[in-house]
This record gives C-alpha cells, sequence and structure tokens, in this order.
C-alpha cells in the first residue's frame, strides 16, 4: 500500500544504498530484467547510458505497466553540434544500415553514440507509444562529476599559477548542473509533459566561466589565452 520508489540496477557501484522507501530491485538489461516484472509505475526514468536493446529488455516487462516514460538522451544525437540555436526539431543521426543496434556491441559504442541514442529514443517511441517524454542534455556538470571534462577548471584554478585558457575569452560553452536537471525532470513528471526537450543552459563565454570561477578562489590564477589549433596540433582534446 501506498506510494512506492524502486531504483533497478546491478547493486554493484555502490550496494545496498537504497534506504527508506526506496525499493531495491536488482537486475541487469544485459540479461535478466524479471525484477521488473508484475510492477506498475506511474513515471519511470530510465538513464541508460548508449544501447537500445537495453529499452527493448525492460519493456517486455513495463510495457502495458507504466504510465509515463522519461528517457534520457543526449545532445549527441545531433549529427552537427556547429550550428548554433538548433532545437528539437533538427535532424538526427541515423544508424547505418549495414549496422543492427540491438546486436551492437562496446566496441563500437563510441562510434556510433549519437546514432544508438537516436535509435533508442525511437525504440521508446516504439514500446510507450504516447507515454514519452525525451530529454536532450548537453554537459552535465555538478559534484561526483568523475568525466574531469569540467571539474578540470575548478581543480585547477584553485590550485592557482599560470592556467592554459583554450581559444579565445569568446569561445562559447554551455553546460547543465545535474541538480537542475533532475529538478526539471522531477517538474516534467509531476505536469506529466511529453515530447521531446533539449536540456542545456544559456550560452556563455568561456572568459565567464574561467574568471567566474577565479572569484570563488583565493589562489591568484593568471590565464593565457592559446589558440585552439595549436592545442589541438599538441593532441589536445
Amino acid at each position: 500500500g501506498g506510494r512506492k520508489e524502486a531504483l533497478f540496477n546491478r547493486n554493484r557501484t555502490r550496494p545496498d544504498s537504497c534506504t527508506g522507501k526506496v525499493v531495491q530491485l536488482i537486475g541487469d538489461l544485459n540479461g535478466d530484467g524479471s525484477a521488473l516484472q508484475g510492477r506498475t509505475f506511474d513515471v519511470v526514468l530510465d538513464n541508460p547510458t548508449t544501447f537500445p536493446f537495453w529499452v527493448r529488455n525492460a519493456a517486455q516487462h513495463l510495457r502495458g505497466n507504466i504510465g509515463h516514460y522519461i528517457f534520457i538522451s543526449t545532445e549527441s544525437v545531433y549529427p552537427d553540434n556547429s550550428r548554433p540555436n538548433m532545437d528539437e526539431t533538427d535532424g538526427t543521426t541515423p544508424m547505418p544500415p549495414d549496422l543492427d543496434p540491438y546486436t551492437t556491441v562496446r566496441e563500437n559504442a563510441g562510434r556510433y553514440y549519437g546514432a544508438l541514442k537516436t535509435f533508442a529514443e525511437q525504440e521508446a517511441e516504439r514500446q510507450y507509444p504516447g507515454k514519452v517524454t525525451v530529454v536532450r542534455p548537453g554537459l552535465i556538470v555538478g559534484p561526483l562529476d568523475r568525466s574531469d571534462r569540467f571539474t578540470y577548471w575548478p581543480a585547477r584554478i584553485d590550485r592557482g599559477g599560470d592556467v592554459i585558457a583554450p581559444g579565445t575569452p569568446n569561445d562559447p560553452t554551455q553546460w547543465i548542473d545535474a541538480r537542475d536537471l533532475a529538478e526539471w525532470m522531477v517538474r516534467l513528471a509531476e505536469q506529466k509533459v511529453l515530447g521531446t526537450f533539449n536540456a542545456v543552459g544559456h550560452v556563455r563565454p568561456m572568459s565567464e566561466l574561467l574568471y567566474g570561477t577565479k572569484a570563488v578562489t583565493t589562489a591568484g590564477a593568471q590565464f593565457t589565452w592559446i589558440p585552439a589549433e595549436f592545442l589541438s596540433s599538441q593532441g589536445v582534446r
């Protein structure tokens, strides 16, 4: 009886971390997803990384048993991110005709990431017609981010000294804080908002990112702007 929140995962990264009202469902969408069988949910928040067959495998048990399916995709579904002000109606990346999206292995995950996520969005629509919200985040930042894509900057600037700054001060940057993204997705669920949405913050110049970060430190870092072409020629990505 009563409302029940559940977390379905392999229980490996932080074993038995579920507390309070959250029900722990242990399984693996690469194989045994039977822990989902016979359960109904008002909302499912699916946060997979890559593969369409994970969507399909979950749907074997969830199809017909949910009210709203929120699928976390990525802005990498767009084949060309160089054009400003793209919106959700822009074209996405198709799967190569010779590649089976249901059997693609990890070796191809990076190369076909955008295509696989595009197909996974489509798979969600096939499995749960009329019940899907697709969220396409940009660069997600915040606590516990281990990627070093954003966290490099506050960590490096806090050490002080001469800091290499890439490109020019006016180069555009965009990101979204994980906490803002999560709160917004809760609102989507509460209001059952369907459709496809890009999820990213306002465009800010690189100088605002770096000098804003410096402003909350006492290390006195100094920035030396290095042309992007030179950094690329040196293998800096």
